[in-house]
């Protein structure tokens, strides 16, 4: 058998021991660095509407207004986060490393929140069964020793109609941060088990010399980070990467399926909103565009490698009551669609150097952020009257699944929160 060579998977001994090393490793470098500010919206059913835009239900029905949400793998503030986005909700967050969740106690305890209750635990090991509206796991599947085990776990604590957010690495991501971490353990004789401050010392000197020309140079980008951020990006102790396809499979294994892609604050600064080309040729661009969904992203996912989006999905249990819709009946329904202009206010608590945090004085209009160009004149349009569709008809707005598509993720999404189905 030809040995893989997939991702940094050296230290993927067993499921016990890489929770004991990722343990070890969050614990001396507690990730993401706290944040400095935290938002919270006036109207407490606001991110709710929007999670329901986004998965394509225009009726709001399917996320519900009491959920009961985990967050697997919570980190330092993502459970924070997350109890403030969804106010109504019940939140746990767990986490296998004290220090992380001893900074996310800490915040929350600054900002008062009542609805978050957090627990050290391994995903690995947890019996939870059907407790879950909605379950986030981003950015955590991939570092553990057997994901398909984990993913199953994960599986398992949803309820029949859940949803999953799940971000998983995309191998054409993090082809140089998987060789540099295997680098480094060859470099030190790949010993059995991690020394991290040893590990934390080479990669400092490597990034410092290594030319830039040099393909590995790219880290040179790294220089100057904090000991966190270079750590999580260059010294994971286990780290699988995949591509939708794989992503895809996975998740059938695990008795999950792919809604929808999942937009998020990454692709959203780097203007990758969307897992569909757009190419001039006709024919070329009706076969791409008849491909089912999961297909289309496939292909996308290797034309595009290190450019394409974050592997960020909405997934489901295979025997939810709820049929998945594909992206384009999602287009088809946000047309036939009536909307309102979309909007609350936004109060802002900005952390203090001693950790405690001050309420900013003046609330903010939310969204913040005005519009694309692209969609201001739409955004215009929407009385409540006329349906989308009426409205790209008076715009002269041809209504192609390119053009419709781009248009719902940048008006009726959380990233994009501009307008509200009636």
């Amino acid at each position: 058998m030809t040995k893989s060579d997939e991702g940094n998977l050296y230290l993927a001994k067993s499921t016990d021991y890489v929770d004991q090393i990722n343990a070890e490793f969050y614990g001396k470098f507690p990730y993401p660095l706290p944040a400095m500010k935290f938002e919270l919206l006036e109207d407490p059913a606001f991110e709710a509407t929007m999670l329901n835009q986004e998965l394509g239900d225009w009726r709001r029905q399917r996320f519900p207004n009491n959920p009961r949400i985990w967050v697997a793998g919570c980190g330092t503030n993502q459970a924070v986060f997350t109890a403030l986005r969804f106010p109504k909700a019940t939140v746990l967050g767990s986490d296998l490393s004290s220090e992380s969740l001893e900074a996310a106690n800490g915040t929350a305890r600054a900002l008062g929140i009542s609805n978050l209750e957090l627990k050290r635990e391994s995903i690995n090991q947890i019996t939870y069964q059907a407790e879950f509206d909605y379950v986030i796991s981003t950015g955590v599947v991939h570092h553990n020793a057997d994901p398909q085990a984990t993913l199953t776990k994960i599986a398992a604590a949803l309820k029949p109609n859940g949803i999953l957010e799940l971000m998983v690495y995309n191998k054409f991501h993090w082809t140089i941060p998987a060789a540099f971490q295997k680098a480094i353990r060859a470099l030190g004789g790949n010993p059995v088990s991690p020394d991290f401050d040893w590990e934390l010392s080479i990669a400092k000197k490597i990034i410092g010399e290594l030319p830039v020309e040099r393909a590995i140079g790219a880290v040179a980008a790294y220089r100057g980070l904090s000991d966190e951020m270079l750590a999580d990006e260059l010294l994971q102790p286990v780290l699988h990467h995949f591509t939708v396809e794989s992503l895809a499979d996975m998740a059938q294994r695990s008795g999950l399926e792919l809604l929808l892609p999942c937009l998020n604050q990454f692709d959203k600064v780097e203007n990758k909103i969307s897992w569909n080309l757009e190419f001039k040729d006709r024919a070329l661009s009706d076969q791409y565009e008849s491909l089912p969904d999961l297909l289309r992203w496939q292909v996308t996912n290797l034309l595009l490698r290190e450019k394409s989006p974050q592997l960020w999905f909405y997934l489901q249990r295979k025997d939810s009551g709820y049929g998945r819709k594909t992206e384009k009946e999602v287009c088809e329904e946000f047309l036939r669609t009536k909307f309102i202009r979309a909007g609350t206010m936004q109060r802002s608590y900005l952390r203090n150097k001693d950790g405690t945090f001050r309420l900013r004085p003046q609330l903010l209009r939310y969204p913040t952020l005005s519009p694309d160009e692209s969609v201001g004149k739409i955004i215009e349009m929407a009385d409540g009257q006329s349906t989308m569709w009426e409205i790209f008809q008076r715009l002269g707005i041809q209504a192609m699944f390119r053009t419709v598509n781009r248009a719902r993720l940048l008006l009726t999404t959380h990233q994009f929160p501009y307008l509200k189905a009636v």
